[in-house]
C-alpha cells in the first residue's frame, strides 16, 4: 500500500466535485472552506460511517474490498487509469476487470491515425472482441490474395478470421491446426469469460463452438490461455519480394513461408483493447 500517493488522490478527486451537484446546499457564511466533497460527504454518498471512509483515505484500512473501492471510484467519477491507481495504492495489484462495461470497445480517435502512420512493420489496434479498429498498409499486405487482385482486409474481426475463415486456416496460417487453433481459442474463451456481457464476444462464442473444425478445439479443458506478447507463429506474409517466395495454391499470388512474432501493447485508455506490431521473419532457406 502507498499510503501518500492513496491519500493524495483521494483529496485530490474530492476537490474537483462540487457538492452541489450531490444534491448537498451551496455553503454560506464566512471563513475559509476547502474546495470539493468533504470526507463526511462522501462517506454519506457511500452509505457508510465517516470513519469507515477516512481510513480508507488515511490508508489504515487493511485490505479494502474490491466492491468499497469500486463504489469509491464511482463516487469521485474517475476514470479509468485512476481506479486502476487506486487499486494500486490500496491493494497493491490492478482491479481483475475494467470498470466500464464498455472498455476495451473502443479507443482514442489518435490510436488508428498513429497506426496508419507507421511504414516499414505491419500494425493493427483492435479492440476486446478483436474488431480492427485500425492500422497499417504494411499489414493488409500480409494478407494471401487471388492473382491480380489489391491488398485488403478478408475480414474486420480477426477472431472470426482466424478460427473460422477457410483461406486462413489452409493457406495463410501455416500448421494451423498444431500451432494457430488450440492457442487462439483459448484467448477467445479466456475473453468470454472476463467479459460476459460483451455481445461480440458471445457472438463469437456461439459461431466457434458451432463450427465443425474448430468447435471440438474449442470445446477442449486441457488448452489454457497464452499470453500473446512475443508468441511466434508460422505465417505466409503476400506482402514481401523474396527469392523465397513461393505459392501456396494455384489462385492465390506468390507469398513468403516463415514466422511472425507478435509484440503487443495495451491503449492505457481502454483496457482490453490491444496494439501489435508484427515482426516477420522469412524461413532459413
Amino acid at each position: 500500500m502507498d499510503r501518500q500517493a492513496l491519500r493524495s488522490l483521494l483529496r485530490h478527486k474530492r476537490s474537483l466535485i462540487d457538492p452541489t451537484e450531490l444534491g448537498w446546499p451551496r455553503r454560506t457564511g464566512r471563513g475559509r472552506r476547502s474546495a470539493g466533497l468533504s470526507q463526511a460527504q462522501v462517506a454519506h454518498a457511500l452509505y457508510v460511517s465517516e470513519r469507515t471512509y477516512a481510513q480508507l483515505e488515511r490508508g489504515d484500512m487493511p485490505s479494502p474490498a474490491p466492491e468499497f473501492l469500486d463504489a469509491v471510484a464511482g463516487v469521485l467519477r474517475m476514470a479509468e487509469p485512476e481506479r486502476s491507481a487506486l487499486y494500486v495504492y490500496a491493494l497493491g495489484h490492478e482491479p481483475p476487470v475494467p470498470m466500464n462495461p464498455e472498455a476495451g470497445t473502443r479507443v482514442d480517435p489518435a490510436w488508428p491515425m498513429a497506426v496508419r502512420g507507421v511504414s516499414g512493420l505491419p500494425c493493427y489496434v483492435n479492440d476486446v472482441a478483436w474488431n480492427l479498429l485500425g492500422w497499417n498498409d504494411d499489414f493488409l499486405r500480409m494478407f494471401p490474395r487471388r492473382q491480380g487482385a489489391e491488398p485488403e482486409l478478408p475480414e474486420r474481426n480477426l477472431m472470426r478470421w482466424m478460427l473460422l475463415c477457410e483461406e486462413a486456416r489452409e493457406h495463410h496460417l501455416v500448421d494451423w491446426e498444431e500451432r494457430w487453433a488450440a492457442p487462439v481459442a483459448a484467448q477467445l474463451r479466456a475473453a468470454v469469460a472476463a467479459h460476459p456481457d460483451n455481445a461480440d464476444l458471445r457472438r463469437l462464442d456461439a459461431e466457434v463452438n458451432d463450427d465443425p473444425v474448430v468447435g471440438p478445439v474449442y470445446r477442449r479443458h486441457d488448452i489454457t490461455y497464452v499470453q500473446q506478447d512475443g508468441d511466434t507463429r508460422p505465417v505466409r506474409h503476400a506482402g514481401l519480394v523474396s527469392p523465397g517466395a513461393d505459392r501456396c495454391c494455384a489462385e492465390h499470388a506468390p507469398s513468403v513461408p516463415g514466422a511472425v512474432t507478435l509484440c503487443a501493447a495495451q491503449p492505457l485508455g481502454s483496457p482490453g483493447a490491444r496494439f501489435f506490431f508484427l515482426v516477420f521473419r522469412p524461413a532459413a532457406g
